[in-house]
């Protein structure tokens, strides 16, 4: 009973703590609100189709690296928080801009934070074909986002080619799969200063694989769903959003 209690207080607590959709704004001047997310290797922008090296010298080509980033809001200094049109997106290899709507100019200074991945309420009652706008990341997706109705949502899947042999062969022979996401595995990013531009309000941030790459153990850590190896999948998560940061200017 007890363990109970503390689970229904925890589902509580993070269901009051989740952002409400944005309500409209009276009419005037605007601003749009935009994030960026540029995938690097070891500290360079990535290329499509570009084959890197890990600290061993094993190849690595990227095939699919997505993240699931909800809850987003503004907030500034005094605490206000600013509701956003757009409050969840997927990060995607493919692409570096996300238009997360549009507000009235404010001032002072504001900052965004962003939930890695899903919280806990939404990923144990929500599946996707509950959701009828198939822009929402939460709808079904290809590669899917999913797991099933008793895990919830990938907050992470990344796949490569890779140089899985025995020893480094310079050949990309095998792959590496990560489908990561679990109940309570969520973890906020931020705050991170928005700067603006013209009339945009813009947030760049970088995701730096190199760590993640570096972390694993091959040829034997090549894969990981987060119910078959619990400690791999934590420790691949935690490289990925530790150096999640934002570009710095100059």
């Amino acid at each position: 009973m007890k363990k109970t209690v503390i689970f229904l207080g925890t589902m509580l607590w993070l269901y009051g703590c989740r952002p409400e959709k944005a309500k409209p704004e009276p009419e005037g001047e605007r601003v749009e609100v935009v994030l960026e997310f540029r995938h690097y290797y070891d500290g360079t922008p990535m290329e499509p189709e570009a084959v890197y090296t890990g600290s061993d010298g094993r190849m690595v080509r990227f095939r699919y690296i997505r993240h699931l980033l909800t809850n987003i809001c503004l907030l500034n200094d005094s605490g206000d928080t600013v509701r956003l049109e757009v409050d969840r997106v997927l990060i995607r290899e493919d692409k570096v801009s996300y238009r997360l709507g549009s507000l009235q100019p404010r001032e002072g200074r504001w900052q965004m934070m962003l939930l890695y991945g899903v919280d806990s309420v939404t990923n144990i009652t929500v599946q996707p074909p509950m959701v009828m706008d198939v822009n929402d990341p939460l709808a079904p997706q290809f590669p899917s986002m999913y797991w099933t109705w008793e895990s919830g949502y990938l907050f992470s899947r990344i796949e490569a080619q890779a140089d899985t042999s025995r020893l480094p062969s310079g050949q990309l022979n095998g792959f590496l799969d990560f489908h990561l996401g679990k109940t309570g595995w969520s973890r906020w990013l931020g705050p991170f200063p928005v700067r603006m531009e013209g009339k945009k309000w813009l947030l760049t941030l970088t995701g730096d694989l190199y760590p993640m790459i570096t972390e694993l153990q091959l040829p034997e850590e090549f894969s990981c769903h987060t119910f078959e190896n619990t400690a791999l999948a934590a420790r691949v998560m935690q490289a990925i959003t530790a150096h999640i940061m934002p570009l710095e200017e100059g």
